[in-house]
């Protein structure tokens, strides 16, 4: 990893004779090697769209790099630690900075810097800024991805349940399968139900289960305690029953999404009913 070090020095010296300077704040050291003077500058408010690469310097560490996994990251223009920074800038360029990880930390998220980071240490960065957006532009972009997002999903959700069987559907959007039929107690709003279950995005990628060797899932049916489609779903069930929920995503997460769970995603879940109390 000592070689992560030696290559962001040897970058920063090759693409520029120029010394490092500091912002007018004093919290970051910088080397712009890359601007066209002509292009796009930052304002006040706008969002910035940046590949980053944080190192950090004692321990040689690379803490996150965008330009590996290509997924750039949206950051206001006033970062409380970088705003300086990011004033002096304008859309393509690309430069080097360090600051220390005890003021970033400390001023830009209220706490110290994690255990494997540690006081008293620098971290270096490479960067590009890849765009530049207004308030207006960021919310309309957001806006037309989420359409694209939306349309996306209603196709997948067509296509899989195209390629099923047997599939009924209630009033709210909300599909099912019935796998195997049970003979136990039917399930009221407010019971307390324990469950097996397995939950994929529409693709097939497991994001939860508890069918490898976990506890059942108990919890109160009809008290906003899950998502609604499951509140919906495990009303149609009986002790035993084994059902299959392609679940829409409004039903879902909808655009919030959850964790692994990306927003607008309709899911499917396979729920095995073992309870009723």
């Amino acid at each position: 990893m000592r070689k992560t070090i030696a290559i962001l020095a040897a970058v920063i010296l090759f693409a520029s004779c120029n010394k490092d300077k500091t912002t007018e704040d004093g919290l970051v050291n910088y080397r712009i090697f890359k601007t066209d003077e002509t292009a796009r500058g930052v304002e006040k408010g706008d969002i910035l769209l940046f590949h980053m690469k944080g190192v950090a310097e004692n321990k040689d560490t690379v803490l996150f790099d965008s330009y590996l996994n290509g997924k750039p990251y949206y950051i206001p223009a006033e970062e409380s630690t970088l705003k300086g920074l990011f004033s002096l800038l304008r859309k393509g360029d690309s430069l080097s900075f360090s600051v220390s990880a005890d003021s970033l930390y400390l001023k830009s998220f209220g706490a110290p810097p994690p255990a494997n980071i540690g006081t008293g240490e620098t971290i270096h960065f490479l960067a590009s800024l890849v765009d530049v957006y207004s308030q207006a532009e960021m919310q309309k972009k957001i806006e037309e991805q989420s359409k694209d997002n939306i349309n996306r999903d209603s196709l997948n959700f067509s296509s899989y349940i195209g390629s099923l069987d047997n599939v009924q559907k209630t009033a709210s959007g909300l599909c099912y399968q019935v796998i195997k039929k049970g003979n136990g107690k039917k399930v009221m709003k407010g019971a307390s139900v324990s469950v097996q279950y397995k939950g994929m995005l529409l693709d097939g990628t497991v994001f939860d289960q508890n069918m490898d060797g976990k506890p059942n899932f108990t919890f109160n049916v009809g008290q906003n305690q899950v998502i609604p489609g499951w509140d919906e779903g495990l009303q149609l069930m009986s002790e035993g029953d084994e059902f299959k929920f392609i679940i829409p995503n409004k039903l879902a997460y909808g655009p919030q999404g959850n964790g692994p769970i990306p927003a607008y995603s309709s899911l499917v879940f396979e729920v095995k009913l073992i309870k009723v109390n």
